[in-house]
C-alpha cells in the first residue's frame, strides 16, 4: 500500500496508516528527529506517536 519513504500529508493518509500499524518516522528540516513507530492518534495540528506529540505544521512522517 504505502512504500518506504512515503509521506503521509492527508487526513486519510494518517488514518490508513493508524489502521494498517504503519511504522512511522518523523522529520524536521530535512532530518530525522524520531523513528517513531505506530501512530496512535492524530487531529489537524498534531500526531501521537509513542507518546510522544509532533505537530504536522513542522514535521514530515515518512513511512518505514
Amino acid at each position: 500500500m504505502y512504500s518506504s519513504g512515503y509521506a503521509l500529508r492527508t487526513s486519510a493518509d494518517f488514518d490508513n496508516a493508524m489502521y494498517f500499524n504503519l511504522k512511522i518516522s518523523v522529520w524536521q528540516n530535512g532530518g530525522i528527529i524520531d523513528y517513531g513507530g505506530s501512530i496512535q492518534k492524530h487531529n489537524n495540528e498534531s500526531v501521537v506517536i509513542n507518546d510522544g506529540y509532533f505537530l504536522k505544521a513542522v514535521c514530515e512522517f515518512k513511512v518505514r
